[in-house]
């Protein structure tokens, strides 16, 4: 098994991020949102199908309950991101699981044969990211390791009476 336990989190690829930041509030009781703009992963921090890529995203996250949320909307560059917006317009991009071993984790992926279609670090942020390639399920999963500070931050932004995975 790759990764277990509960889905950390569910992340759509959005063309509009205010717009679908309102949606979720109104519609789906998201209360607070993080919001990050103009993230820039460049060559040095960031893979495209094992290429250095370059991309800016803007990004925002949320919890509906103990559920978190997370919006992404393409800035520049070609990415995992624009390329889904392409392909199938906005929608769910992938399911996040942050294994209690990263490394081995991703070496179970690789050793499965699950193609490794992009990574990337959040410099400065304690955050790494890798996604498999869904293969029949359509959506990317993500792989993530959070530092205990990222891991710390999280744990404010979820609501009172949920916890996190890691918890």
């Amino acid at each position: 098994m790759i990764a277990g336990g509960p889905i950390f989190q569910l992340c759509w690829v959005v063309s509009d991020l205010a717009a679908a930041r309102q949606e979720f509030t109104t519609r789906y009781g998201v209360g607070q949102w993080l919001t990050v703009a103009d993230v820039h992963f460049g060559p040095a921090s960031a893979e495209l199908r094992g290429v250095p890529a370059d991309y800016t995203i803007s990004v925002a996250l949320g919890y509906a309950g103990g559920q978190q949320v997370e919006l992404i909307e393409p800035r520049g560059g070609v990415s995992l991101y624009s390329e889904h917006l392409e392909r199938v317009g906005p929608g769910l991009h992938h399911a996040a699981w942050v294994p209690g071993d990263f490394d081995a984790a991703l070496a179970e992926a690789r050793a499965a044969g699950i193609e490794v279609v992009g990574r990337g670090r959040f410099e400065g942020a304690g955050m790494e990211f890798a996604y498999l390639d869904g293969g029949p399920i359509g959506s990317c999963f993500e792989l993530l390791r959070l530092s205990e500070e990222m891991k710390a931050m999280f744990d404010q932004l979820i609501p009172e009476g949920f916890t996190n995975p890691w918890r």
